[in-house]
């Protein structure tokens, strides 16, 4: 089951709005999505944050329940989306953030999934795409040429972790940086 929870207050008008889709086994509370909302939140932005349930069978495939997300966040009269923070499997989206114009920060994306990298390959500066040299999906050379920010963390896993703790936290707070210099940008 799918489920989308808001986040700050949406009283405001012209507050900008985001959608976190999480990865497999890997929910908003973990490190790189809990401390992307915390950005956000800094930030003055109205949060809407993907969550599903592992094992879903509801969709066929990975792909059809990104689309059941943003059709959730639709129906649910979300308004206009002005980004995506995705980690992983909420890459996925990243085609359909290009077509549809939507900025993007990209945690771990699946870059040895053609669309995924295609997509990324044409975007502009709007959007941010972090990966770590000892993740199998992290694949820079295939989106070389891309407007977009790439950033490459040695020696970081899919996770974004290393074997140390302190480097791990090094690194959580340097990507964390980079996100809110990526918004203020935006």
């Amino acid at each position: 089951m799918v489920r989308i929870t808001t986040l700050g207050s949406d009283e405001a008008t012209g507050r900008r709005s985001a959608l976190l889709l999480p990865g497999v086994n890997y929910t908003a509370q973990a490190p790189l999505l809990y401390w992307s909302t915390a950005v956000l939140l800094s930030a003055g932005w109205h949060i809407r944050i993907a969550d599903w349930e592992e094992g879903d069978r509801a969709h066929a495939t990975p792909q059809d329940l990104i689309e059941h997300v943003f059709e959730l966040n639709a129906a649910e009269g979300a308004g206009t989306l002005d980004l995506v923070v995705a980690k992983s499997l909420g890459t996925l989206a990243l085609p359909r953030c290009i077509d549809e114009n939507i900025a993007g920060v990209w945690l771990t994306p699946l870059l040895n999934r053609s669309e995924v990298a295609a997509a990324l390959l044409t975007a502009d500066r709007r959007h941010l795409a972090v990966g770590g040299t000892n993740d199998r999906h992290w694949i820079p050379e295939a989106v070389q040429g891309t407007a977009a920010e790439l950033v490459s963390v040695e020696g970081a896993d899919h996770a974004l972790l290393h074997d140390d703790w302190r480097e791990s936290m090094r690194t959580s707070n340097d990507i964390a940086e980079r996100i809110a210099a990526h918004l203020a940008s935006l």
